[in-house]
């Protein structure tokens, strides 16, 4: 066992394949030391950007801690602010569809941890959906 420093970990920029949208700045902790079943990742949401699609999934267990910043979190039609401290989960069986984002000038970490599961199905909702909700998004 060896202990790591959040600094030595690579970061990528998560991008939609389909669009070129560019996301997050993701460090995966969890594929630090390996881990198959559990997802644990440091996010950094720039300024106008979000973390996801709108979406809810169908095994998946999330949860979404506020490290530094302010981001938002479209659930289902309403938008709740965020702050450090704050955390929120789902559940599957909720079926809650949920989007972060980042709509402050400032960026936001936040630790996303979720489980992992081969069986699991992400259903994604229409953009037409939330986007009046998120204008000056990129």
């Amino acid at each position: 066992m060896q202990k790591v420093h959040i600094d030595t970990v690579a970061e990528q920029e998560l991008i939609v394949r389909r669009t070129g949208e560019k996301l997050s700045a993701a460090k995966s902790l969890s594929d630090a030391f390996g881990l198959k079943n559990l997802l644990v990742h440091q996010e950094v949401l720039p300024p106008g950007r979000r973390a996801s699609g709108f979406h809810f999934h169908s095994q998946k267990e999330e949860i979404f801690y506020v490290l530094d910043g302010t981001p938002s979190l479209l659930v289902g039609d309403r938008i709740m602010d965020l702050e450090p401290g704050n955390f929120i989960g789902f559940a599957p069986s909720e079926k809650t569809p949920h989007m972060l984002f980042n709509r402050s000038a400032e960026p936001a970490t936040v630790l996303t941890i979720g489980t992992c599961s081969s069986t699991d199905e992400t259903t994604y909702l229409e953009q037409e959906v939330f986007s009046t909700s998120l204008t000056g998004l990129n």
